[in-house]
């Protein structure tokens, strides 16, 4: 028998209720790494927890426990968390992820040129946009140079640069952008690729390794609007030479430093990496190689600036930089890749087709209103509302459902659309992801094998908490009859150590110890005695009474213990010496009822749990398919070794 077919196989039946062997091995297999009693390891009498556990489960829905509104609510809330891992596609996520990462262990310097037209743009824009970048592209392989180019046709903002975007790593540009950048050979350009600003053609200027990042201090001079003078570098030459007489970085960034934000920290910067901050800036900053080394006077755009390396930070491992990295995937639009991913798989499971159109007969029940900013109004007595669209299993999705969520959709869309029917074709498509979503969540229990096992594990989990809860602890905690019948029945548990009547004096020195004995052997009262010790607001003394029991854990390791005052102790370890007067010795008794309660409390719970789990399978039919439970250990021994 397969492990499959035996999955299925009845293991136990409870008044006529049947337990499948899959169900068993699931919950044995899952809780065997944090059983800690050696014993519940033993197949057998984890079958017995078992057994107990679904009798538990019995009794709470004989209890009606599964109908309180709370516990409806807290399934409810919980169960969206719980299915949230089930509703993305985790390999092509962990896909992303690794790629990410490997991705950033490099730097690109691109150049590139940008030919504008957005996703939404009519069929005739996005043709004369693709012919223009197929112009480019045929320059660009007779020879042209791509900086030329780039002057007289790029629309991008670096178009006055020779095109030319600098050091990037992953995350920085549009996913489709940094895929051929780093795919693309140094020294050599890509074929058009698109993005949500229009095509490009990358040119990949050189690559290098990613060298982490770094934290520095700078101090920076500027030339003030208010001055006739560039001063700039002349200060910063000025600074510069303080340094090399061996003045602090720190003291002269907080004197001379322009940059206020940074000066009152010694001029201490937050960490950054290439990319991260102005170029030159960061290529002047990688090049220190010791901690508190510092630059030449170096000029950027913003002014002038010395640098000091703090420290360098190398690249994580990707351990530590994968929750990092899936938060930045999540909320970048690269998350795109993997709802498709997703969501086209269960178009395929469901049977829906990924090329549905929109018929010609829903397109005129949408006026032009639609184009205009949230003008569009879904009509309720339009006739032909009732029309099918599609089906998902038993579902059907109508022309009224799209018209209603078309209406909402256009309040949060703010994409630019050239007509009507791209905006309705666009809408359509997002309507039809989103109900395949919405039907697999709704059915996710029925549709996904694992989360069905899971949720029903929170749920009855939830409800045996809820059943002990109802049964055994609030009883306890409210059967003050029980309480004092328990307490009366177990008195000899709840006894009183020795106590002792102490005055404990704890002090910084032996000298003050040897004071503190003095006073209390002659009788001085203690308030007395810290009043003559604790002096200029300094305290030498620190005194506290009351009764405890000889094994309190402040009294000395090896304390003496007898009337009258003690001698000084100082254990290993410990900062204070302890003086002790014993005012009185009680001899061990019974605690009361009142000195005993949470202890009390807590035993009658424990035997209120025993005893209603032994009477839990009085009245009830079980039984028990050895041969099944023969195979079940065979398969879980193969599993385990």
């Amino acid at each position: 028998m397969s492990a499959q077919d035996l999955e299925h196989k009845t293991l136990l039946n409870i008044d006529g209720a049947d337990y499948d062997a899959g169900t068993f091995m699931k919950f044995y297999l899952k809780n065997i790494d944090i059983v800690q009693d050696e014993a519940q390891k033993d197949l057998d009498n984890y079958l017995d927890l078992y057994i107990d556990y679904r009798l538990k489960l019995h009794q709470a829905y004989e209890l009606g426990l599964d109908k309180k509104e709370g516990h409806i609510k807290d399934i409810q809330s919980t169960r969206s968390s719980l299915a949230q891992p089930y509703l993305t596609d985790s390999k092509v996520t962990e896909s992303l992820i690794r790629e990410g990462y490997e991705r950033g262990k490099q730097q690109i310097n691109a150049s590139h040129i940008l030919i504008k037209v957005s996703r939404g743009a009519s069929p005739k824009d996005t043709l004369q946009a693709w012919n223009r970048i197929q112009d480019v592209y045929k320059k660009l392989q007779d020879g042209a140079s791509l900086g030329s180019l780039a002057r007289t046709e790029s629309e991008g903002p670096s178009a006055g640069d020779e095109g030319n975007i600098g050091w990037f790593g992953p995350f920085t540009m549009a996913y489709e952008f940094e895929t051929v950048a780093y795919e693309t050979a140094v020294k050599d350009f890509s074929k058009p690729v698109r993005t949500d600003f229009g095509y490009h053609i990358v040119y990949v200027n050189d690559k290098r390794f990613n060298p982490g990042e770094l934290t520095v201090a700078h101090i920076m001079t500027f030339d003030k609007q208010e001055t006739d003078k560039n001063t700039a570098a002349t200060r910063i030459q000025e600074i510069y030479e303080q340094l090399e007489q061996g003045k602090s970085f720190e003291e002269l960034a907080r004197e001379f430093s322009d940059d206020a934000n940074s000066a009152s920290r010694g001029g201490e910067l937050n960490k950054f990496g290439v990319g991260g901050i102005d170029e030159t800036f960061a290529n002047a900053a990688f090049e220190l190689k010791d901690k508190g080394s510092y630059s030449k006077p170096v000029e950027t755009k913003y002014g002038w600036h010395i640098i000091k390396l703090i420290e360098k930070h190398p690249l994580k491992s990707f351990e530590a930089l994968k929750e990092e990295l899936e938060n930045k995937i999540q909320k970048s639009p690269r998350s795109r890749i993997i709802t498709e991913s997703f969501t086209n798989g269960l178009k395929e499971k469901y049977g829906v087709s990924k090329k549905l159109q929109l018929s010609e007969e829903v397109y005129v029940l949408v006026n032009d209103s639609l184009i205009m900013a949230n003008a569009y109004v879904f009509d309720k007595n339009q006739k032909t509302n009732s029309k099918e669209l599609f089906k998902i299993k038993e579902t059907v999705y109508t022309a009224t459902d799209f018209l209603q969520y078309t209406e909402k959709k256009q309040l949060k869309d703010f994409a630019s659309y050239s007509t009507k029917l791209d905006k309705l074709d666009v809408f359509y498509h997002s309507f039809i992801t989103d109900k395949v979503m919405e039907y697999y969540d709704l059915n996710l229990e029925r549709d996904n094998e694992d989360f069905k096992f899971l949720y029903n594990e929170f749920k009855e989990g939830f409800l045996v908490f809820d059943l002990i809860e109802t049964q055994v602890w609030n009883k306890a905690d409210n059967d003050s009859l029980g309480q004092e019948n328990y307490y009366n029945n177990h008195k000899s548990d709840y006894m009183w150590l020795r106590r002792l009547d102490i005055e404990l004096t704890q002090s910084t020195s032996l000298d003050a110890a040897n004071e503190v004995r003095t006073m209390l052997q002659l009788g001085i009262a203690t308030d007395t005695i810290k009043s003559r010790l604790n002096l200029d607001n300094k305290t030498k003394v620190i005194i506290s009474s009351g009764t405890v029991e000889e094994t309190y854990n402040r009294l000395p390791e090896d304390f003496d213990v007898k009337l009258g005052v003690s001698a000084v102790y100082n254990d290993q370890g410990d900062s204070f010496y302890k003086v002790i007067e014993v005012k009185g010795i009680l001899e061990p008794s019974n605690k009361t009822l009142e000195e005993a309660r949470g202890r009390v409390i807590n035993d009658y719970k424990q035997e209120l749990e025993k005893n209603w789990i032994n009477n839990l399978r009085e009245g009830h039919k079980i039984k028990l398919h050895k041969k099944v439970l023969k195979k079940v250990k065979t398969q879980i021994k193969k599993q385990l070794d």
